[in-house]
């Protein structure tokens, strides 16, 4: 059996309003149905995702990592169905400190000029990835250096998903 977004609803749903009776009420839903649904999650899964007893219901340890991907996966699913309505795009760039540092409200400024119909979102990410191996950024301003020059960019994209770009606005060091 497959994992399905109804399962990943019911249990999101079940964490958010505590009890299966309010998540089916939340849901539009039977209670029996939602019960359903979250062991239909756990039988595809294989491991149990929730501890029920009469009075309270709690994650495991699998339910608590298997929850924080499946609202992750909700988010993404919410986010497709926004943009395919809008017709309109949106471009995330992770960043770990200042962005662009002062050159950021200027790159913002172009980027509203030249992408009209494409949303720009910093997104301050505290990894050494700016937000690209957790996917919450589609792009990313790195400032570290690659180990070695990768023999051609297809090799490079290949091997970090990550491109070099010229700077799009110039800096001291660069504006000759």
């Amino acid at each position: 059996m497959d994992v399905e977004l109804r399962h990943l609803r019911c249990l999101a749903a079940v964490m958010d309003e505590g009890t299966f009776t309010d998540a089916a009420i939340e849901l539009r839903m039977s209670q029996a149905a939602v019960s359903r649904n979250i062991a239909a999650l756990e039988q595809s899964l294989g491991v149990r995702l929730v501890e029920r007893t009469t009075r309270s219901i709690s994650l495991t340890t699998s339910g608590e990592r298997v929850l924080a991907k499946a609202r992750r996966i909700l988010s993404l699913l919410a986010d497709l169905e926004r943009d395919a309505r809008a017709g309109t795009g949106r471009v995330r760039i992770g960043y770990a400190w200042s962005a662009l540092g002062e050159h950021t409200t200027e790159f913002q400024r172009r980027w509203a000029a030249a992408f009209v119909t494409t949303e720009l979102q910093l997104v301050r990410s505290n990894t050494p990835t700016g937000g690209l191996s957790d996917g919450t950024t589609d792009f990313a301003i790195l400032r570290r250096v690659l180990p070695r020059q990768p023999s051609s960019m297809s090799e490079l994209v290949r091997k970090s998903d990550t491109v070099p770009c010229p700077p799009m606005i110039p800096s001291p060091r660069n504006a000759q």
